[in-house]
């Protein structure tokens, strides 16, 4: 009997490789959306999960955290809202990729060159 392995991917090798070949982008959507809007995280939309119907490519979105502090400590986004609370925007990114089957995995990131610096601001 011959084993398969899921086809799947494994999420968090999925958002770290998303980190790693789109940092640039990534990081300069982060910092503009940051002056922009405030503390929040890219929203990378991965091909399979229907963003891109046209074979086009799809923005990336930024998802920011509206409400109280108790309405959101007592939401499923809890951890989520808690990065975006507690990184350094200058330095650092939260990335979140939506998985075709609507899961949702997140992190923060620094990686070089630093989002503040690909915006030409010093």
């Amino acid at each position: 009997m011959e084993s398969k392995m899921s086809e799947a991917p494994n999420p968090g090798a999925l958002l770290n490789h998303i980190a790693e070949t789109h940092w640039q982008t990534i990081a300069r959507q982060g910092w503009r959306q940051y002056q922009q809007r405030g503390r929040g995280a890219v929203v990378f939309p991965t091909p399979q999960s229907g963003d891109a119907e046209d074979g086009g490519t799809a923005p990336l979105r930024y998802l920011t955290f509206q409400g109280t502090d108790d309405e959101i400590e007592a939401s499923t986004m809890k951890m989520l809202h808690h990065l975006t609370t507690t990184y350094d925007p200058a330095r650092e990114v939260v990335l979140a990729v939506v998985l075709p089957d609507d899961r949702t995995v997140f992190d923060v990131y620094a990686r070089s060159p630093a989002p503040k610096s690909l915006s030409g601001d010093t």
